[in-house]
């Protein structure tokens, strides 16, 4: 009988720390799958940004070189003349600081300041040096030194305009502030142990979030070899002391460009640890309880030695490894709800199914950039066809009439309708309704739900959801206004309002 005993709770104590073992093992993979995921939607945001800003920037330049080819750098119509069309493009774009063209001799003869311009000479400049060795065009480059006239870090996107004999003539050059890319670090970028940046494939630094730590050189050429193989993905990157998980993106439209997001495992890792720590305390629980039970159940045998005390004892044994059994998975269940982590959530689900198995045996988810115009409604009516195949729910939408605006603002609008009616999809649990329509001079899009409320108090401002606080900057940057509010009976609404003119502005 005591073999007996011995042999059940040894295949006990395996069978749990097997089980154990395999939840601890798949909440591992999950986190890090999770911290692939962050990383990844990090550098695809990054790059987003970084390729509208490359496109604003070579739309100023293609306006100008026409002109620029054709002047001599020293009449003073045409030099006003592209002064005012650079003052007007860089003071309507709220990602470009500045514009000049420069003489063969690094001298500006132009800019979007006035007409004459403060002369500067940037025959120094890294971008300009790179002109003078015949640089493929367009150049975008870093500068370690700050703009002489505004005094604040940037990167540039510059052309060379050379004569009939190939020789340099001028450059054009336009400015992207670091701070812009800085302030969409702060906002997105909040996890721990973060890295994130926008690079060249010549191993450039354009921007990238402060950190005490930044990325060494054989990392960042680490990351550079990955973007040169692949145009996106992620990988798990040992370079430097402490392994990271690496998302990369390139982009699609400026092959010089790549965005990275990283995060050390050991952060990453730091959430699992306690779990981990818990799953196998509650492991040992089980096996205390269950060899106590299974001692208690021998004892009896032999203390009763009747047959139908025996019968008794072993009948009791069982109710009780059963009930202990109910209760771990209670423990269980009653830990999840205490957390977030859906992975452990599933993972501690598995695990109390597995538990409820042992009982009865005794007794678990986004067009190329152009300087055209695209129809909103289409693009809105087909991102709803495309969310109601993926979630399986009804969305309907209405439009009064085609809305066009600008490319350049095609991405941002998808990517709000997107966060809204996915947000309203995950909490409002049925059919959700989109109406765009035009009303005083702005486009109004409603989301709205027939289920589901907000909490009392709710407010925009406050809420800590990465999504609803993407959105409202972007409806911000645009010029706009996002609200949302309990309908009347049941349900919610979300509201984005967008100035009609800065949407159809490039």
């Amino acid at each position: 009988m005591r073999r007996l005993l011995v042999a059940v709770c040894t295949l006990f104590a395996v069978a749990t720390a097997a089980v154990a073992f395999v939840v601890v093992e798949r909440d591992r993979a999950d986190t890090l799958r999770l911290a692939g995921e962050r990383t990844a939607s990090m550098s695809r945001m990054i790059m987003a940004h970084a390729d509208a800003s490359s496109d604003a920037a070579l739309q100023i330049i293609n306006s100008i070189l026409p002109i620029v080819a054709s002047w001599n750098l020293e009449e003073s119509g045409t030099g006003r003349t592209i002064t005012a069309r650079l003052k007007e493009m860089t003071d309507s774009s709220n990602l470009i600081s500045s514009a000049w063209v420069l003489d063969a001799a690094g001298t500006n003869v132009a800019d979007s300041w006035t007409y004459p311009p403060k002369r500067v000479n940037a025959s120094e400049r890294p971008y300009f040096k790179a002109h003078l060795a015949e640089a493929d065009d367009p150049v975008i480059m870093g500068d370690e030194k700050p703009g002489t006239v505004t005094g604040r870090e940037r990167f540039t996107f510059s052309r060379a305009v050379r004569g009939p004999d190939g020789s340099l003539k001028a450059v054009i050059a336009v400015g992207v502030y670091k701070s812009i890319f800085d302030a969409l670090y702060e906002e997105a970028v909040t996890w721990p142990g973060a890295r994130a940046g926008l690079f060249t494939m010549s191993g450039e630094v354009l921007a990238r979030i402060a950190t005490l730590q930044q990325a060494s050189r054989a990392f960042i050429e680490q990351v550079m070899r990955h973007a040169g193989q692949s145009a996106s993905g992620t990988a798990l990157i040992t370079v430097d002391p402490e392994p990271r998980i690496v998302s990369w993106r390139r982009s699609s439209s400026h092959p010089q460009l790549f965005a990275s997001s990283s995060q050390s495992v050991e952060t990453a890792l730091q959430g699992w640890e306690e779990r981990s720590w818990f799953t196998g305390l509650l492991a040992l629980a089980a096996n205390v309880i269950f060899w106590a039970l299974a001692y208690y159940a021998v004892r009896s045998v032999e203390v009763r030695q009747a047959a139908e005390a025996n019968e008794l004892a072993v009948r009791e044994v069982n109710h009780r490894v059963k009930n202990s059994l109910q209760l771990m998975s209670s423990l269980l269940q009653l830990r999840a709800r205490r957390t977030e982590d859906s992975a452990y959530k599933e993972a501690v689900r598995e695990v109390t199914n597995q538990l409820m198995a042992l009982a009865e045996t005794y007794r678990f988810v986004q067009s190329a950039k152009t300087l055209g115009t695209v129809d909103a409604a289409k693009t809105i009516e087909s991102l709803c066809r495309h969310l109601a195949e993926t979630y399986r729910v009804a969305i309907s939408f209405e439009a009064g009439s085609p809305a066009i605006i600008h490319a350049n603002h095609a991405t941002a609008l998808a990517v709000i309708v997107n966060e809204l009616v996915t947000n309203a999809i995950k909490h409002g649990g049925g059919d959700v309704t989109v109406l765009l329509k035009e009303t005083k001079g702005n486009m109004c899009i409603n989301v709205s739900t027939f289920s589901g409320r907000l909490p009392e108090g709710f407010s925009l401002e406050d809420t800590k959801g990465f999504g609803l606080r993407a959105v409202r900057s972007m409806v911000s940057g645009m010029g706009g206004r996002l609200s949302a509010r309990n309908v009347m009976d049941a349900g919610t609404v979300f509201i984005v309002e967008l100035p009609s003119s800065a949407l159809q502005k490039p």
